[in-house]
């Protein structure tokens, strides 16, 4: 009777990945788990540039811009402080979108109104 083992070493030939020295600014967002890239206007907005934002969304240029941000323990929380932030704002504003990002450990949601 004959025994083999069915491991086998890495020996030399085994190349290490490397991972990216680059910090990501957020390690989830909302929809990422389906496949959806982070928005173009989301970096920018966090970080409240609004001529950034405007340069990410060109039909926007034109457009006055207001950005409200709202944090949480968790996506449900900030998303909940954003809706009552965006009641402050003036009814002229229009939305044009809004998402959510995890930033450490906090939850940062976002939108971005224009008129």
């Amino acid at each position: 009777m004959l025994a083999s083992c069915a491991t086998t070493s890495a020996g030399s030939n085994h190349i290490e990945k490397k991972q990216n020295d680059k910090k990501l600014l957020f390690e989830d967002w909302k929809y990422k788990g389906f496949g959806q890239e982070l928005p173009v206007w989301l970096e920018a907005a966090f970080k409240n540039d609004v001529p950034a934002v405007k340069k990410a969304v060109p039909e926007l240029s034109d457009k006055e811009v207001e950005i409200v941000r709202a944090e949480g323990i968790n996506s449900d929380q900030a998303d909940k402080i954003l809706k009552i932030k965006e009641e402050e704002l003036s009814s002229d504003f229009i939305l044009y979108d809004s998402s959510w990002a995890l930033s450490g450990e906090t939850y940062i949601a976002l939108a971005v109104f224009y008129k």
